[in-house]
C-alpha cells in the first residue's frame, strides 16, 4: 500500500474496513526499526494505530516525494497509559496487586473484557487474603468494615467484571436503557480500585508513619 493522509485498513478496534486519517505531525523514524512510524485514527470509532512503513529514505520531508518508494509494512493499536494514582507497591499481598497490574496491562492494550474480569478477581482476592466470610462477592464486599461508600465502588467493580464475564449480564443507565461501553466500563473498573486501594493501603502507610503521641507510643 502507497502511503497517503487517508488510508483503507481492517480496524482492530471496531473490526470492521475503515477509512484512517493521518494524524498531524505524528510522522517519525526509528533508527533502531529502520521504519517511518507515522499515527492514523479510524474515522468510524476514533481507535488510533501506529502503521510501519517501509522507505527507500530516513528523511521526513523526502518520504513525502512521489518518487520515493514506501510501502506499509504493518500497523498495531496504540497501547493505552492509563497509570494508577496510588502507589501500587504500598499492596503488601502479592496475589492482588499482580491481578490489579494485569487488569490494567489489559485495559492499556485495549482487552476490556478481560480487563474488568482481573478487576473482580483482585476484589476477590482481597477477600481471601481478609477471611471476609460471604456465600459470593457481593456477601463478602457487604461483610467488610470499609465505608457505605467504598463498598459501593467495589460493588460496581463486580457488576463490571460480571460484564465481562457474561454475555447476558448487562448495564442500565437510570431510564432503563442498556449501556454497551465496554472500554468505559474497563476504566470505571481501574479507577474504582485504584480510590478503593488508595484507601486501603496508601492512607494506613500515611498514619503508621506519622509523628506518634506519647499515648500511642504507650500502647503498643
Amino acid at each position: 500500500m502507497e502511503h497517503s493522509k487517508t488510508i483503507s485498513l481492517d480496524c482492530p478496534y471496531c473490526d470492521t474496513k475503515c477509512q484512517f486519517l493521518q494524524i498531524d505531525s505524528s510522522h517519525s523514524f526509528c533508527d533502531r526499526n529502520v521504519r517511518h512510524h507515522i499515527s492514523y485514527i479510524c474515522s468510524n470509532c476514533n481507535g488510533g494505530i501506529i502503521t510501519h512503513w517501509l522507505s527507500s529514505t530516513r528523511i521526513l520531508d523526502q518520504f513525502q516525494n512521489n518518487n520515493v518508494i514506501k510501502n506499509l509494512e504493518s500497523y498495531y493499536p496504540v497501547v493505552g497509559d492509563w497509570k494508577p494514582r496510588m502507589n501500587i507497591a504500598l499492596i503488601n499481598n502479592p496475589a492482588v496487586k499482580e491481578d490489579f497490574q494485569e487488569a490494567i496491562q489489559a485495559y492499556n492494550n485495549s482487552l476490556y473484557n478481560s480487563c474488568m474480569m482481573m478487576a473482580r478477581r483482585a476484589i476477590q482476592q482481597e477477600m481471601i487474603s481478609n477471611q471476609i466470610i460471604g456465600n459470593n462477592l457481593f456477601e463478602q464486599i457487604e461483610a467488610t468494615g470499609i465505608s457505605s461508600k467504598l463498598k459501593a465502588l467495589l460493588q460496581k467493580v463486580k457488576n463490571f467484571g460480571n460484564s465481562g464475564a457474561h454475555p447476558d449480564f448487562c448495564l442500565f443507565d437510570d431510564e432503563g436503557n442498556e449501556i454497551i461501553n465496554k472500554k468505559e466500563f474497563a476504566r470505571l473498573s481501574l479507577e474504582f480500585l485504584d480510590r478503593y486501594f488508595a484507601d486501603e493501603y496508601e492512607i494506613n502507610t500515611l498514619v503508621e508513619n506519622a509523628p506518634k503521641s506519647q499515648k500511642e507510643l504507650d500502647s503498643k
